[in-house]
C-alpha cells in the first residue's frame, strides 16, 4: 500500500457529488478530517469564549448525523470505531460534540497550509525554481508521514507483502480506512505473534462484529496464553441408561401382580388335587 500527499481542496465540499447521501465511512472519515480547524482560533460557543486548536472541531451528532445521511446512533457508532483505533478523541454532552483528529499532521502538513496562504508565482518564479525529483517526492511523503507518527522507516516496511496483505484484509472486513497509526500496529502484532495469527484474528473480529484493534490483541493474547484451545469432539460420551416412564412402570406393576395371582391359583389347585 503506498503512502504520500495529494491535495484535497475543502472547496469539495460543496461539491454536489460529495453531498451524496448516505456517507460511506471512508468519506465521513475524510469529511471529519477536512472540518477539523487548521489552525488554532476562538470563537464563541453559549456566549462564552472558547479556543479551538488545530485538528479539532466543535459540531454535534444531530449536525454530522444530518451531513451524512446517518442515525444518530450510526454516527456516535462511527465516532466510538474512530476513538477505538485511536484515529479521533472525542467528547458529547446535550449541547455539542467536540472531536480532535489524532495525529492531524500526519493528513495535513502545515507547509501545506502556509502555501494555500501564499501568492502564486509569477512565470520568471517558476523559471527559477528547482523542480522536484519525484522519487525524492515519494520518499519525502514517506518520511514525513512516519515522522508525524513516531514511526521510523526501518520499524515500517511498507513494502512487505506480507503486511499489505493484512492492511488490505483490514480494510475488506470492514475496519474502515487504515491509519499509518494502525499500519504500525498491525506491524508490531505482526512481528510479536505471527502473519498467520494475525490474519486469523482479524477474520474472527470480523465475523463476531467487533472490528477494533484492542479486540484483535485479545484474541492474539487469548491464542498465545492457549485459553482459545478448541474443544475434543472427540471425548467418549457419558452412558446413560432407559428409565422407564411411571407409566410403564405402574403397567409392569399390575402385570407382575396379575401374574403373580395366577400363579398362587395354580398352587392352590395342584394343592386341592391333593387331598
Amino acid at each position: 500500500m503506498a503512502y504520500g500527499w495529494i491535495s484535497i481542496h475543502r472547496k469539495i465540499q460543496d461539491n454536489i457529488i460529495w453531498n451524496d447521501k448516505p456517507f460511506n465511512r471512508g468519506a465521513a472519515w475524510i469529511d471529519l478530517i477536512m472540518l477539523a480547524n487548521h489552525e488554532n482560533k476562538k470563537i464563541i460557543f453559549n456566549g462564552s469564549m472558547v479556543e479551538i486548536k488545530r485538528g479539532e472541531k466543535i459540531t454535534s451528532l444531530r449536525k454530522l448525523s444530518e451531513r451524512w445521511g446517518w442515525s444518530r446512533g450510526k454516527t456516535k457508532k462511527f465516532l466510538n470505531l474512530l476513538k477505538d483505533e485511536n484515529m479521533i478523541e472525542f467528547k458529547t454532552d446535550h449541547q455539542k460534540t467536540t472531536y480532535k483528529i489524532v495525529n492531524y499532521n500526519v493528513y495535513q502538513n502545515e507547509d501545506l497550509d502556509k502555501r494555500a496562504t501564499e501568492k502564486p508565482l509569477n512565470d520568471q518564479q517558476k523559471a527559477t525554481e528547482k523542480p522536484l525529483n519525484d522519487t525524492n517526492n515519494n520518499i519525502n511523503n514517506y518520511n514525513n508521514v512516519n515522522n508525524n507518527n513516531c514511526v521510523g522507516q526501518s520499524e515500517l516496511n511498507l513494502d512487505d507483502p506480507k503486511l499489505a496483505e493484512l492492511i488490505k484484509l483490514y480494510q475488506d472486513c470492514g475496519f474502515g480506512l487504515i491509519s499509518p497509526y494502525s499500519a504500525k500496529v498491525l506491524s508490531d502484532y505482526m512481528n510479536a505473534y505471527s502473519f498467520p495469527w494475525v490474519k486469523e484474528a482479524i477474520q474472527i473480529a470480523e465475523q463476531n462484529n467487533i472490528r477494533t484493534l484492542a479486540y484483535i490483541n485479545g484474541i492474539l493474547k487469548k491464542k498465545k496464553a492457549g485459553t482459545d484451545k478448541p474443544r475434543n469432539n472427540n471425548f467418549k460420551k457419558k452412558e446413560t441408561y432407559y428409565r422407564p416412564k411411571q407409566e410403564e412402570v405402574k403397567q409392569n406393576n399390575q402385570f407382575n401382580s396379575f401374574a403373580k395371582m395366577q400363579e398362587e391359583f395354580k398352587k392352590m389347585r395342584e394343592n386341592n388335587g391333593k387331598i
